[in-house]
This record gives structure tokens, C-alpha cells and sequence, in this order.
């Protein structure tokens, strides 16, 4: 979000480091007979690309692309931690416990984030940011030092989305201790993937394809009646490879990966997914999660949680909650592999 920290939510930024998804929307068949509309720029400290299948009107693209970029700049104001001038800034550095009057996007999202972190079990936690800033994942690294017991106690006493209020009419969020701070890292993006796919269907787009860093939208399908074509790529360190092709229409699919951004200190790995029920980087060896949902809100913050569970505790969350998702472990034990038979039917062609 104007440099915001995806990983502040143990989320992978996929569009900086081209990893976790590696998007194929230019490698449809018929390539010269299919020609869609693309309107880029850059949004939260990564990209979007909004592509649409339709045969618009000349004048209508140039309103669109002004549409899209005015959601994405309202979105920032209410939600950029690195705009000091922005909604969320200002109730940082806010102690008072007062309610705090918010845009409606910026309640509903906040709302959301509390009821997900009751659902993940706390897995998911909006305020879980001090801890990444401990664990030395944060915008200035100066040295790797490994906090104590004490210093992660210390910093726990104030992270908990428990701690967290939020209202929608009249809109306003509150803190419930002066000094909890909120980062909405791993589900504003996919909200904003969400407003902007809205936006299309308001314009009567028919086909069309939102992605912002790696978080997506399928709106209906291509110009030729298929499918949009995406790749998931193998979660292993040091190169790339993709996993398999998937087939999106009328979904939203969110990757969140752990196996590039991470640190070793005497020979014990660190990684950047901090599970806020312990306060320290996640040991399991699942290093991929990719969620289809409705919404690409919900698949983003799925896919950050199911992250920190691991391979046994993100299936049977998944069974019990009927997620389609695909879940990779290391590369040296990829045997464990799992996608399920809902996330199998929704991405075939």
C-alpha cells in the first residue's frame, strides 16, 4: 500500500518477487486471435493489471482506467500505514480509546479482519505487526539479533485482534489499549481486488481479470469462451518452477508462500511467517497455500492463516470449513502435497 509490508501478515509478496503464483494471462492460445484490453499501474507497493476480454468502447477505457485508479487511491488513504496522513496512521498514533470515526471500506475491512481472526483461531491477527518488526522482517533491517523470551512477551501484551473494536454505523474503529497497532497487510489487497472487480461488473465488463501482486479476480471468461489461465509455482528456494496450470472463471484465488523471504542465524532457518498465538516464525514445512473463494478478501486472509497452521492443522481447517485450496510443503517432501477435490474442480478447464 504505497510500500506497505506484505509480509507484516506473514503474507509473500508474489508481484516483488514474481514467486508464489506466476500469472499466465498472456499465454492464452489463439494468441493472435485474442487480444484483450490491459490497463496497469501501480497500487500498495506492487502492481495491478486489470485485463478485460470485452470489445469496449474506445472513451470507455480511459474512464475505467481513471475509475480504477481513483478506488485504489481512496483505498490507500484509509488503509496505507506508510501515508502518515492516512486513516489507519492516524489511529496508530492515536492512544486514545474513544471510538475512531473510519471511511465505510476501512470499517468493513477491520470488522472482517476481527470476525477472521475468531474463525482462524487467531491464526489470522491484524495487529500482529510489532512481532514481524521484532523477528527483524520489517522495512530497516539492521542486524538479525534473536529476540529473547522477554522481549517477545513484552511485545505480545500488545497484539491480539481481541483487543481490536470495530463498528459499521457510523463507521469507527477502536482500540481497547493505547498502544495496539493495526496493519491490514493480508487482506487489504484482497479487498481492493474485490472493489476493482465490482467496478468492472458495475461498467458490464463480462470478462475480465483483476490482479493486484498476485491476488486475483476471474470475472466470467476470455473473449474464445475459455477459461482464464494461471500458473501456481513450486515453492522451492533459489528458482522456479511452476506447479501446475489452473482454469479460473467467476473466482478469486489468493497465494501466500514462505520460501524466499526468510533468514538463517547459526544454522536454524527463521521464517518470515510469525504465528501470533507463539510470537515466533512458524518450524512446520509447509512453504505454499493457494485459497479459492467468492471473495478475494477471504482468500487472501485463508491463505496468510492457513500459512501459519501447517500441512495437518491448514487440512483438517480446510475440511471443516469446505475451502478449495493447494497446499505445498518443501521441496524435499512434496510428497505431502495437497490440493483438494474442491480446489481440483474449480481450477480444471
Amino acid at each position: 500500500m504505497n510500500g506497505d509490508r506484505i509480509t507484516r501478515f506473514h503474507k509473500f509478496a508474489l508481484c516483488l518477487i514474481l514467486a508464489e503464483s506466476v500469472f499466465c494471462s498472456g499465454c492464452q492460445q489463439n494468441e493472435e486471435a485474442f487480444k484483450p484490453i490491459k490497463i496497469t499501474g501501480s497500487t500498495m507497493g506492487t502492481f495491478y493489471e486489470v485485463t478485460i476480454a470485452d470489445d469496449l468502447p474506445p472513451d470507455q477505457i480511459p474512464k475505467l482506467t481513471n475509475r480504477i485508479n481513483e478506488l485504489l487511491e481512496q483505498i490507500n488513504a484509509e488503509m496505507s500505514t506508510y501515508d502518515p496522513q492516512s486513516e489507519i496512521s492516524q489511529f496508530n498514533q492515536s492512544e486514545s480509546l474513544d471510538w475512531f470515526p473510519v471511511s465505510p471500506g476501512f470499517a468493513q475491512v477491520v470488522n472482517e479482519a476481527i470476525i477472521f481472526s475468531i474463525i482462524t483461531n487467531g491464526a489470522f491477527d491484524p495487529t500482529v505487526g510489532p512481532l514481524v518488526d521484532l523477528w527483524h522482517f520489517g522495512p530497516e533491517i539492521k542486524d538479525r539479533k534473536i529476540p529473547t523470551q522477554e522481549q517477545i512477551d513484552e511485545v505480545m501484551s500488545y497484539v491480539g485482534a481481541h483487543q481490536l473494536k470495530a463498528r459499521l454505523n457510523p463507521p469507527a474503529i477502536r482500540k481497547t489499549i493505547p498502544n495496539l497497532r493495526l496493519d491490514l497487510s493480508a487482506i487489504a489487497k484482497g479487498y481492493a481486488v474485490d472493489v476493482i472487480a465490482e467496478e468492472l461488473k458495475t461498467q458490464g465488463v463480462q470478462g475480465g481479470l483483476v490482479n493486484i501482486g498476485g491476488e486475483v479476480v476471474a470475472v466470467g471468461r476470455k473473449e474464445d469462451g475459455t477459461k482464464w489461465r494461471l500458473g501456481i509455482e513450486k515453492p522451492i528456494e533459489g528458482k522456479r518452477d511452476i506447479e501446475r496450470i489452473v482454469h479460473l472463471s467467476d473466482v478469486a484465488m489468493a497465494t501466500s508462500g514462505d520460501y524466499r523471504n526468510y533468514y538463517e542465524v547459526d544454522g536454524v532457518r527463521y521464517s518470515h511467517t510469525i504465528d501470533p498465538i507463539t510470537g515466533r516464525p512458524v518450524t512446520h514445512h509447509l512453504r505454499s497455500v493457494s485459497v479459492l473463494s467468492d471473495s478475494c478478501l477471504a482468500a487472501d486472509v485463508y491463505a496468510t492463516a492457513l500459512m501459519v497452521m501447517g500441512m495437518a492443522k491448514a487440512k483438517n481447517f480446510a475440511a471443516n470449513h469446505e475451502l478449495a485450496v493447494g497446499l505445498q510443503e518443501r521441496e524435499e517432501t512434496q510428497a505431502d502435497n495437497y490440493f483438494s477435490p474442491e480446489f481440483l474442480n474449480q481450477t480444471k478447464e
